[in-house]
């Protein structure tokens, strides 16, 4: 979809400039972060949000793939409102039960199979939550009712209700019994949370955005976007915040109950923040002086907080490597740093010249660098 086709049938592509910010974005993040956020796990939500097939295909309900209709309302509601949320279908919820859940969100649930209907009433009685429409299936009772509505085709004002139903979603929410996590003060940028041993990982994204001259002038979606600032709020007494994707230390305020930081995003824009309860105080490489052609050379990387232990977190890392003539060699790259520490192998071919190789490695947190030099010989 990024490229031109000659086909009149197929997809021809979406705005040309797409290419570009996609290259920025694996440029800026997945290359330098993507090794750290592949191990880094999503959080089980206290909040479920259910899909049903079985309404889908009874009632002819949802939006078969175009996350267009009113279910998909509520969940933009839910992210507006800066509630984390995991979908669940039929499946998920029968294999995996409900356990740690306290709220269930289903819209547009008229139809739903005899065993999930059990499933789910078993676990309302143990106190479970559940958020529902006027759509929703009789076996079952709704303790907060949420009231549909339609899109109008009119961009600005469809979202202006999501944003409104977010408003008063939020604190109805959180009223059901659910713990404090990251929000913000602007409903327009988005916050997200995952968490690693004892750091927590904060991803804020900027939705705000007006009508363009791509598609904008039909007043179906506004694709230009906008910049937004906000007010990040984090539940935590001990917190060192990095953002991970600028490499710079932010400096938190305390506030009843936690801790605050400022974001200003530009358009599209989006940031990675990393929170950890001691601050990263030293970084450590330690390699061999000499090394033989053929042979490998083990590089030990160390990040440790203010008790001089391994900080309790994934840490993302960039090492260059450099062989005597100043060439990247292998082991060149990005990688992550788990509770702190990496152990990596570099392979000397036999036919390397001889001479100083250089390793030189940067956490990507804070922005603490260390040099190191091997003599290859032969």
């Amino acid at each position: 979809s990024l490229v031109p086709t000659d086909s009149t049938g197929a997809y021809r592509y979406t705005n040309s400039n797409t290419v570009h910010v996609l290259k920025e974005l694996i440029h800026d993040v997945v290359e330098p972060l993507g090794p750290t956020l592949r191990q880094i796990p999503d959080e089980r939500s206290e909040v479920a949000f259910f899909e049903s097939f079985t309404a889908q295909m009874f009632a002819q309900r949802g939006a078969y793939g175009n996350n267009s209709g009113w279910p998909a309302d509520v969940w933009l509601a839910l992210q507006h409102a800066h509630v984390q949320s995991d979908i669940l279908f039929e499946e998920t919820l029968m294999k995996n039960g409900l356990d740690g859940r306290k709220v269930l969100f289903m819209p547009e649930c008229d139809i739903l199979t005899t065993s999930l209907v059990s499933k789910i009433t078993a676990w309302q009685k143990k106190g479970g939550k559940i958020v529902a429409d006027e759509f929703l299936c009789p076996a079952l009772k709704a303790d907060l009712v949420l009231y549909s509505f339609k899109r109008t085709k009119k961009a600005d004002q469809d979202k202006a209700k999501v944003l409104e139903l977010a408003k008063t979603l939020g604190p109805q929410v959180n009223a059901l019994g659910l713990k404090a996590s990251p929000s913000c003060d602007n409903p327009e940028i988005i916050v997200r949370t995952r968490k690693y041993g004892e750091t927590t990982y904060v991803f804020v994204v900027n939705d705000k955005r007006e009508f363009g001259t791509y598609v904008g002038q039909h007043g179906l979606v506004m694709e230009n976007g906008l910049p937004s600032s906000g007010r990040i709020m984090l539940p935590a007494q001990d917190a060192n915040v990095y953002d991970i994707t600028r490499g710079t230390l932010v400096m938190p305020q305390r506030m009843d109950g936690g801790v605050s930081w400022q974001v200003d995003l530009g358009p599209c824009d989006g940031r990675i923040f990393m929170i950890t309860p001691k601050p990263l105080m030293e970084l450590t490489v330690t390699t061999p002086e000499t090394a033989k052609a053929g042979n490998a050379v083990t590089v030990e990387i160390a990040i440790t907080d203010t008790r001089k232990s391994p900080a309790k977190a994934m840490v993302p890392v960039k090492v260059e490597v450099r062989d005597a003539n100043g060439k990247p060699a292998e082991g060149d790259g990005y990688y992550a740093a788990k509770d702190g520490t990496l152990s990596l192998k570099l392979d000397i071919a036999s036919n390397e010249d001889p001479g100083v190789w250089t390793v030189h490695v940067r956490e990507l947190a804070s922005r603490m660098e260390m040099t190191r030099y091997v003599r290859v010989k032969r």
